[in-house]
């Protein structure tokens, strides 16, 4: 009786001794702030980031760690982007396997991944020499160099305060660039003040024609310009300089055109050269899509068609209204037919778009059973007692299918068979068929062995009767 006490008293006391000695668990967190330089894989990165359990103030360095990086709360680990500086957050999450301690203290850090550029802008050169005329004014020097970086709006400046254009000479014009992200860099540019000539002018074309497709220049002054190449002894290229005299390039013809190019002294060179518009290319049909489904009932009219049409166009031109369309191919029953969008510009220029409408139905077929009595063995057609109704597909007998795998026409019983059918359309319907299966043979027996028992039983009545009357005149004679 003393043994089972002092295991009730220590098993009291271990376990108050549980809550009174409670365990604390923490995680600390260190590199929760992550520099990359711009361009860098976050994935060289993302374990960077690490964390130490704590139980009850000691540091349990064979702790087993895993971490969930996703992210959290607006902070996801895929919405760091190394291309652009900038600060991103990402919510990283810590679990202990080993020790277990669930979701203790500082279990989640917001990682900062600080993304930098530290990539300076490069200058290039493009003339090692630049040739002005006396009393140049207001010169650009962007066409002599070009400033790269690998982030947009990068500041340049261009200090000539050192030139003297009003005196010949060579001097230095110090060009500057510096990015968002202040890294920054220096080049010069070597300019010789001396007096010049106008520009030459060069033909990159053929046969002194410039042959345009109508309404296909977005640009025109960048199209011209790539049919010519002006230089100046002084000024270098100076092409987009051009200038011309007024021309459409929406109306098919021909036009003699004046281009001239000047150079910065204000000196200019003009030629003549004819300008050619055709029309070679077919128009544009956009319809919505390039199927649709409708109700095989749908009876097809030209507005309806037309409704799909989004654009019609040649060149500048709006064409919708004509557009010609033919749907001859529908007929009112189920299948997939073709209706043809074509358009002719005025050149005879054709194109033709394809809309494949598919006529269905959305009401499924009708199934009608009758039940089925048959005798043991007897074999019967399961479809004739199967009326299918659906007026969108005539053929649709030929997807009825009855489920047979459980029925037994040897054996007695009522079974019942799925029935399934679809239409054209896809639609299915299910149903079921029941068949009683009798047994004739067994039920003529039963008869018989009842028959057989009543004259049984009636012959045993009548043994006992005739042994009780047979008893009570015994007794009823004298001794």
């Amino acid at each position: 009786m003393r043994k089972y006490i002092f295991l009730v008293v220590l098993t009291l006391v271990l376990f108050t001794s549980h809550f009174v000695r409670a365990e604390t668990w923490r995680f600390e967190w260190e590199n929760s702030y992550v520099s990359i330089p711009i361009y860098d894989s976050i994935n060289s990165y993302d374990d960077v980031p690490r964390a130490k359990l704590y139980r009850n103030n000691e540091y349990l360095n064979d702790a087993s760690i895993i971490y969930d990086r996703n992210g959290d709360w607006l902070y996801y680990y895929k919405d760091v982007n190394t291309t652009v500086p900038g600060d991103y957050k990402v919510w990283y999450k810590a679990n202990e396997t080993k020790y277990r301690p669930g979701n203790c203290a500082n279990y989640k850090q917001l990682i900062t991944f600080h993304v930098y550029d530290d990539i300076s802008p490069t200058i290039t050169i493009l003339k090692k020499e630049i040739n002005l005329p006396l009393n140049s004014k207001d010169v650009t020097y962007d066409s002599y160099f070009s400033v790269r970086d690998n982030l947009p709006d990068v500041k340049v400046t261009v200090d000539d305060s050192n030139v003297n254009y009003k005196e010949e000479g060579e001097y230095e014009v110090k060009i500057t660039a510096i990015d968002t992200s202040g890294n920054k860099k220096e080049d010069k540019l070597k300019v010789k003040i001396e007096d010049g000539e106008g520009p030459v002018i060069t033909f990159l074309g053929k046969d002194g024609v410039i042959e345009v497709e109508r309404g296909s220049v977005d640009d025109e002054k960048e199209f011209f310009m790539s049919y010519f190449k002006a230089s100046d002894s002084i000024d270098g290229n100076v092409s987009h300089t051009i200038k011309y005299s007024d021309v459409n390039l929406n109306i098919v013809g021909e036009t003699e055109v004046s281009f001239t190019f000047s150079d910065y002294s204000g000196n200019e060179t003009s030629e003549t050269y004819l300008v050619r518009v055709v029309d070679k290319l077919a128009p544009i049909i956009n319809l919505k899509t390039d199927h649709i489904d409708v109700d095989y009932k749908t009876e097809p009219n030209l507005e309806f068609y037309r409704d799909y049409i989004v654009e019609a166009y040649d060149g500048l031109d709006n064409l919708i209204e004509e557009v010609k369309i033919d749907y001859s191919e529908i007929e009112l029953k189920v299948g997939t037919y073709n209706v043809y969008y074509s358009l002719v510009d005025k050149e005879n220029n054709e194109t033709t778009k394809i809309l494949q409408v598919n006529y269905k139905t959305d009401k499924a077929p009708e199934i009608k059973t009758t039940d089925v009595k048959i005798n043991v063995g007897e074999n019967i057609n399961f479809e004739d007692y199967v009326v299918i109704n659906d007026d969108s597909d005539p053929n649709v007998y030929d997807n009825l299918s009855i489920d047979t795998t459980k029925f037994n026409n040897k054996l007695a019983g009522i079974y019942y068979l799925n029935v399934i059918v679809h239409n054209s359309s896809g639609l299915y319907s299910n149903g079921y068929l029941k068949v009683e299966v009798v047994d004739t043979n067994g039920n003529k027996g039963l008869i018989i062995n009842s028959i057989l028992i009543s004259c049984l039983v009636l012959v045993v009545i009548g043994a006992v009767t005739y042994y009780i009357i047979k008893r009570k005149k015994d007794k009823a004679l004298p001794n």
